[in-house]
């Protein structure tokens, strides 16, 4: 991706992007009920209990990011900002373990920051050719922008094929490490969530136009982005000597029922400014039953025809369950399951889900499920099973 950035960029980054915000503070009320402020570094910092393996402890009173806000915004749904999430807590164990660090909300991007990554790149001729006002409009001061430049080209068809914008969002988690009652900011994950396709108008107010964007372009482009943004933090010495791992993430388009999925991460250690290589994630977001689906394991996709057939032989009222399956290294590790059921009684919720835990104790055995049994407003029941095989059933009042 050809980027031309101003000379005194890393001096805006160095200075000024990158730099710790000011301890925000925190309201307290006295005994007399009056409001007074105490800095956030007199305030007593403490950390949750671990409640298992999987989780992070988090650090308390709890700090909202700076950019706290714009993922909603920024990405194309409900289903790829939760992937995005909790993937991305995935990604961080493999550097971060959940015994020894301590998670916090990132604190490096600000909602400004985070603007400006996502804005495009400008040549030094764009630049040159703008007046101070549309410098100051187009945030090309500081020339933050990660995605491509357009090179002056105006056709939106063009830019469509030669420039589109790839990078959607960015998400920071910082990881502490607790000594002697401080905590120590010791390593931090950073997610970019990509396009999988990009949208535009010919003419203002027009039509929308729809372009599919490549996989393994998008891929690359996100992986050189991360590399930009290694450049950038490394630039202030604050951070300098923590470990860095960045997630590339695809989202799935706006109108599908499944998110999309990560397709590449790679650590970086201490002190250390450039990417070796990305490491492939072989893990992806499913519908099932589907062709998808058979292609990675035929005989998961086998098991949940299967379970929708057995279904649908001893309950006249079901017509067919949706299920998201999730996939890693071609093994099904979590299965979601959304049973329809057009209400007629109670007795039949009950029997029902009686019926599917049986059903689910039998099949996709070590797979985490969670099955809801619901219509379009209301929830009747929840069977939930471990990847141990546990399962519980909650039948709602």
């Amino acid at each position: 991706m050809n980027k031309y950035i101003i000379t005194f960029l890393f001096l805006v980054i160095s200075l000024v992007a990158c730099s710790p915000e000011q301890p925000p503070q925190q309201d307290e009320v006295t005994n007399e009920g009056e409001v007074s402020t105490l800095p956030a570094e007199e305030r007593e910092e403490t950390a949750t209990v671990n409640s298992g393996g999987e989780y992070y402890r988090t650090v308390i009173p709890y700090e909202l990011s700076p950019s706290r806000g714009l993922t909603s915004s920024n990405m194309v749904s409900s289903y790829n900002i939760e992937a995005f999430e909790k993937g991305l807590f995935d990604l961080s164990r493999d550097s971060f373990s959940t015994e020894e660090y301590v998670f916090r909300e990132g604190q490096v991007f600000t909602q400004e920051m985070i603007r400006g990554y996502l804005g495009r790149a400008y040549t030094v001729e764009e630049v040159e050719a703008m007046s101070e006002e549309e410098m100051a409009s187009n945030n090309a001061f500081s020339n933050l922008g990660l995605n491509p430049s357009v090179e002056g080209e105006t056709d939106p068809e063009e830019i469509a094929v030669q420039s589109p914008l790839y990078l959607s969002h960015i998400l920071e988690q910082n990881y502490m490490v607790e000594n002697e009652g401080t905590f120590e900011f010791s390593g931090m994950t950073i997610g970019l969530a990509m396009n999988s396709e990009y949208q535009y108008q010919k003419e203002q107010y027009g039509s929308t136009f729809t372009r599919e964007l490549d996989v393994e372009t998008v891929r690359q482009e996100g992986e050189q982005m991360a590399q930009e943004i290694l450049e950038r933090i490394r630039a202030n010495e604050d951070y300098e000597d923590i470990t860095i791992r960045f997630g590339i993430f695809i989202q799935s388009t706006d109108t599908a029922i499944v998110p999309g999925n990560f397709v590449s991460t790679a650590e970086v250690a201490p002190g250390v400014d450039q990417i070796d290589r990305f490491e492939p994630v072989n893990a992806a977001y499913v519908l099932m039953p589907s062709s998808e689906a058979g292609a990675i394991s035929e005989e998961a996709n086998n098991e949940y025809i299967s379970f929708n057939r057995n279904l649908e032989s001893y309950f006249d009222s079901f017509t067919t369950s949706i299920g998201q399956g999730y996939f890693v290294d071609g093994t099904l590790e979590r299965l979601t399951i959304e049973i329809p059921l057009d209400y007629s009684s109670r007795g039949e919720v009950i029997g029902l889900t009686q019926y599917v835990r049986g059903l689910v104790g039998e099949q996709f055995s070590g797979t985490e499920v969670e099955v809801s049994i619901k219509d379009k407003n209301k929830a009747y029941a929840l069977i939930s099973k471990t990847d141990d095989d546990d399962i519980s059933v909650h039948i709602y009042e």
